[in-house]
């Protein structure tokens, strides 16, 4: 598995976690924060202003929070764009910072799979379903897109089949 392709590189990003997600104040979240808004702790240059201290101050989720990449292939995507000033700009960003996010972790789930001992024909159909995720999460489309969808749907379905191989294969 390249490890490269799951990289959060924050300096590559527009600080989408702290911007486009949402969280609740709880344990891992010192304050309550809707999506779409900002963190108050996010500065100018999209960097945290207390990185070295959320575990401190109460933002452990923050600190385990990985987007596997899907932060800066979003700030890539829209970065000739005025997202900043123009709201319907911020919300296709955020929609395909949303849609990467799920792309990512489907891309790391059959990555993952490739390790499970199961039928050729269902690698080989785990592998075609990979390159279709791999296709879309790096394209640089500056919104949501239908095939995105489609083969999130199809791989939800691919990995619920797996677990029924795997509880009928033998021992």
């Amino acid at each position: 598995m390249d490890q490269d392709i799951y990289s959060a590189d924050c300096s590559r990003c527009f600080g989408l976690c702290c911007t486009a997600l949402s969280f609740e104040r709880s344990a891992q979240f010192g304050h309550d924060k809707m999506a779409g808004q900002p963190c108050q702790y996010l500065q100018q240059d999209f960097r945290c202003r207390i990185h070295e201290r959320l575990d401190d101050l109460g933002y452990g989720g923050c600190d385990a929070f990985d987007c596997l990449g899907a932060g800066p292939r979003a700030s890539a995507a829209f970065a000739a764009e005025n997202w900043q000033r123009d709201a319907a700009i911020a919300r296709k960003l955020y929609a395909r910072f949303s849609q990467l996010l799920k792309l990512q972790e489907m891309r790391q789930a059959l990555d993952t799979a490739a390790s499970l001992e199961i039928p050729a024909e269902t690698h080989q159909h785990r592998m075609a379903l990979l390159a279709r995720v791999s296709a879309e999460a790096d394209c640089s489309a500056n919104e949501p897109t239908d095939t995105g969808q489609e083969v999130l749907t199809e791989g939800r379905a691919f990995l619920r089949s797996l677990a029924n191989i795997l509880a009928n294969s033998p021992p």
